[in-house]
């Protein structure tokens, strides 16, 4: 995937990613083409490889691009200090659930939320906040566990109908993370 600054590009992996969103909504993931999916953004093939690997890259950009953060990374109305502890990652975490309720249905319906544990997975080892007093390899798998649970969490919320509020998920992730049932 492209990484680079170059506007253009970055415009037209924009232009592709919103093609992608346009086109799952229409028909299922696995009927889309790369011709088609070009076509719908205006764009070559060519183009379309520049800045891409597969179809599943533009869902992963998807993901990075307009839905995954780390959990305690300070937006509007979240104070930096707020970043820490289990209880911060399960509100940042069930906070993302319900912002991203379309696009994690989406990914479901289509079998692709395996990417969204990826992109989760990926988010919390880039976070310089989480476990930072842990050598890198106790990190990856605390990231791995804690991606795992939060988007099995994600799954069962949109086979659910989306229904529970951010508050429902944060108790439930930080009874699930906290051993409470074990």
């Amino acid at each position: 995937m492209y990484c680079g600054s170059n506007k253009t590009a970055l415009a037209s992996q924009r232009q592709i990613a919103e093609a992608m969103m346009v086109l799952i909504r229409e028909k299922p993931y696995r009927e889309i083409t790369v011709s088609e999916l070009c076509r719908q953004a205006g764009i070559s093939r060519q183009t379309f490889y520049t800045l891409f690997t597969s179809r599943e890259n533009v869902v992963v950009f998807t993901l990075q691009a307009q839905a995954c953060d780390a959990p305690g990374a300070p937006r509007p109305g979240r104070p930096a200090e707020d970043a820490h502890g289990l209880r911060q990652l399960c509100r940042g975490y069930s906070e993302y659930i319900q912002r991203n309720s379309a696009l994690i249905k989406l990914l479901v319906e289509n079998r692709l939320d395996h990417l969204l544990y990826d992109s989760l997975c990926e988010a919390l080892e880039a976070c310089g906040c989480f476990l930072s007093g842990e050598d890198d390899c106790t990190r990856k798998y605390a990231a791995s566990f804690y991606a795992g649970g939060v988007s099995c969490v994600a799954r069962r919320y949109a086979q659910e109908g989306c229904t529970s509020t951010a508050k429902q998920l944060e108790a439930l992730l930080a009874a699930m993370f906290s051993g409470k049932w074990y």
